[in-house]
């Protein structure tokens, strides 16, 4: 497995969350990164199941069912 450079110098991991897709005939199950750099922007960075590793495969269904959890509770406050 290749190692990702999603994270450069003096730049963190905000979070990272797990938000399945699909449509006809297809799927994909994507890792989301949020990144800050040093002047505090933040950006989205996307791993590919077939970079993500066993770790981040066996916590990924526990992280979509509680992205999308929270993106529910959050709906209903707005």
């Amino acid at each position: 497995m290749k190692r990702l450079n999603i994270v450069g110098k003096n730049e963190s991991i905000v979070t990272a969350y797990a938000e399945p897709a699909a449509g006809p005939g297809w799927a994909n199950r994507p890792l989301w990164v949020i990144v800050r750099d040093g002047n505090q922007k933040l950006r989205e960075e996307c791993i590919q199941p077939e970079d993500q590793t066993q770790e981040m495969c066996a916590l990924y269904s526990i992280s979509a069912a509680t992205h999308a959890a929270m993106v529910t509770a959050v709906k209903s406050r707005t």
